[in-house]
């Protein structure tokens, strides 16, 4: 197994991405503010089935497969697990990621936070909770910057 995850780390490092992605919800905060939520994401997507297959072979999750507007543009993949499908996945592949391995220590971290305070869930988050959380997400922003977008031709 391990070099299976070794496999899949590296293409996460080149073609996949782990991030964190935040959403302003419907709740509120009874001082009115807008709660927003957060949702730790790793994800491949490719034009070929192949590794987004062995990814959901080996981390079932969420696996979808695109048409291209334009015929003349191949088809693409994509295999994306979030929040609490997330955290086997990161666990596994973490010791094998080289590029975005802070990404993934992030994600985990929030992921390891959401599970932590659902035995709470009934009540409102606190703002050291709250700021927590926007940290992470900044952190992650930062990092996922850095690397330029790929163009494709």
């Amino acid at each position: 197994m391990e070099t299976l995850y070794a496999y899949l780390a590296g293409a996460i490092d080149i073609d996949g991405r782990i991030f964190i992605g935040r959403a302003h919800g419907y709740r509120r905060r009874m001082d009115g503010r807008q709660i927003p939520y957060y949702i730790a994401t790793i994800a491949l997507s490719d034009s070929s089935s192949i590794v987004p297959d062995l990814l959901q072979a080996t981390f079932p999750a969420r696996r979808m497969e695109y048409e291209a507007k334009n015929r003349k543009q191949a088809a693409w993949h994509m295999w994306e697990a979030v929040n609490h499908s997330a955290h086997e996945p990161i666990v596994r592949l973490l010791p094998y990621l080289r590029v975005k391995r802070r990404q993934g220590e992030l994600a985990l971290t929030l992921i390891n936070l959401i599970e932590r305070e659902k035995a709470g869930s009934g009540r409102p988050l606190t703002e050291e909770q709250e700021q927590a959380r926007a940290l992470l997400y900044d952190e992650a922003l930062r990092l996922n910057e850095l690397r330029p977008n790929r163009t494709y031709r």
